[in-house]
């Protein structure tokens, strides 16, 4: 038999069993194989999508749908399945993070996380914690959203909600503390403030809490409303053991709008997690177009800045450092020039370093933390206007070596009020966390970590040996005056 003639037949033996297969996993929004993007697939495109697997034709990405420039059997399965109408199934990448014991503070070795799909009593995929808090759930579907539960011998479960695994990047979830049973049973105090991202002031909100990380949805089991007076201030005495989500949200005329979700700890004992757990909002004073980054760390005074770079307004006019030539500004703190930064950085020093936009300005800094024995860390930055083209998110830890990857830090991306997609630092070493791009609507995770020398100045102005030349060694910054305060 001909070469030629085994590779067809033995192609269309596995497009015969793909026809078979059924997946309890959700249906993707675009049928992988609607080439034509008429919103069906038709046997035309089922024969194309083999031709493509068995070489005789040219990759397309509408078939190709981990972009690898080849076709893979999986990939033939979910054209099929798209022809037939049946749940398409979507190979992602880990889901990483770690799982720890918050009092003594090692890892909760031995530790089992099982994943399950939305709707679904099944485990789809379990996972071991390693020694040293690390666990790596591999295969999910990026088809699916799956909630996860960590479990251990003597120590109370914890679920995670709304875990989303990514097709071109692991998914890094924020740290997970599990409470030994006797300590799970206790009660401790909590407090934090709830800040307006434009001016660091107290919104006066409600916060709803629900058990469990990434809960966002279901019933509430305690409701706390701030008042003017509170100046955003929240506490609770007496506050049940555990990790909660808590969803703030205004009501008006019994109508709740949502502006936000962020995780509270209540550790017995360990004051570091229980005090100063703050969150920043957009209090609806910006389009619904606008993107802004949120970022926020744990309680351990740690310096972590956040920086963007991204694509010019066609009309401005900017300076070179060095010998760069791309056009793309940064926005970031700089003490020593509040002006190379695009449109500005943080000129205030002191406790909370904010700055408030000017009618023309288009991207900015909201808030760099500072002094973290106080505020524990959130910081902001907020996309006015986007312009056409890439904007890069990243995360520097200005505390030294060491600490990024063990601070507990969390990126929170809106569009309005409207959660787009959560990050969280993976538990790798590093000192810079280059996040996630945003290209119009598009979000893609990057989550890499890498690390740059102290001579290297932390506003990530000089050339980075390593970095993609296109970004930290080559860019511009816009020179702008300060708006009027």
């Amino acid at each position: 038999m001909k070469l030629a003639e085994t590779r067809k037949r033995g192609g269309m033996v596995a497009l015969t069993c793909a026809t078979l297969l059924l997946f309890t996993v959700a249906a993707f929004a675009a049928a992988p194989g609607d080439c034509d993007g008429n919103g069906s697939v038709t046997m035309t495109e089922v024969q194309s999508a083999m031709n493509m697997f068995l070489g005789s034709k040219p990759v397309t990405s509408c078939v190709d749908t981990d972009g690898s420039g080849a076709v893979t059997i999986t990939e033939v399965r979910n054209v099929v399945n798209g022809y037939m109408g049946l749940p398409i199934v979507i190979p992602a990448r880990p889901v990483t993070g770690i799982a720890k014991d918050p009092v003594t503070g090692l890892g909760a070795a031995s530790a089992t996380v099982t994943a399950y799909a939305d709707g679904a009593s099944t485990p789809a995929a379990t996972a071991s914690v390693q020694s040293d808090g690390s666990y790596s759930l591999a295969g999910l579907s990026a088809a699916s959203t799956y909630r996860l539960v960590f479990s251990k011998s003597g120590y109370a479960d914890v679920s995670y909600y709304g875990v989303k695994p990514s097709q071109s990047a692991n998914s890094t979830l924020e740290p997970v503390l599990m409470l030994a049973t006797d300590k799970a049973s206790l009660t401790t105090s909590i407090n934090g403030y709830i800040l307006n991202a434009s001016d660091n002031t107290g919104a006066a909100l409600t916060l709803r809490f629900r058990t469990g990380l990434g809960a966002t949805t279901g019933d509430w089991f305690l409701q706390k409303t701030l008042y003017s007076g509170d100046y955003g201030y929240y506490a609770k005495d007496f506050f049940p053991a555990g990790c909660y989500t808590v969803e703030v949200v205004k009501v008006l005329d019994g109508v709740s709008t949502t502006y936000g979700y962020f995780t509270v700890y209540a550790i017995p004992g360990v004051s570091t997690y229980n005090n100063s757990q703050n969150f920043t909002v957009d209090t609806g004073t910006t389009p619904s177009t606008t993107y802004r980054a949120v970022l926020s760390w744990g309680s351990a005074e740690r310096d972590l800045d956040l920086h963007v770079t991204g694509p010019l307004n066609p009309d401005d006019t900017f300076t070179t450092i060095g010998s760069n030539n791309t056009p793309r500004f940064h926005v970031g703190t700089s003490s020593s020039d509040p002006q190379i930064s695009y449109p500005y950085g943080s000129a205030i020093s002191g406790t909370s370093l904010r700055n408030i936009p000017a009618a023309a300005t288009e991207s900015y800094l909201d808030q760099d933390q500072a002094n973290h024995g106080v505020d524990n860390g959130s910081e902001t930055f907020t996309i006015l206007t986007q312009q056409a083209g890439v904007y890069r998110v990243y995360v520097y830890n200005n505390s030294g070596a060491g600490y990024l990857a063990e601070s507990g830090a969390q990126l929170k991306l809106y569009r309005g009020t409207t959660l787009v997609q959560s990050f969280s630092v993976p538990f790798k070493s590093g000192n810079i966390w280059y996040v996630c791009d945003l290209d119009g609507n598009t979000v893609t995770p990057v989550n890499t970590m890498t690390t740059v020398s102290l001579s290297q100045t932390y506003n990530l102005a000089k050339p980075v040996p390593g970095y993609p030349v296109d970004e930290f060694a080559t860019f511009k910054q816009v020179q702008k005056p300060l708006p009027a305060r």
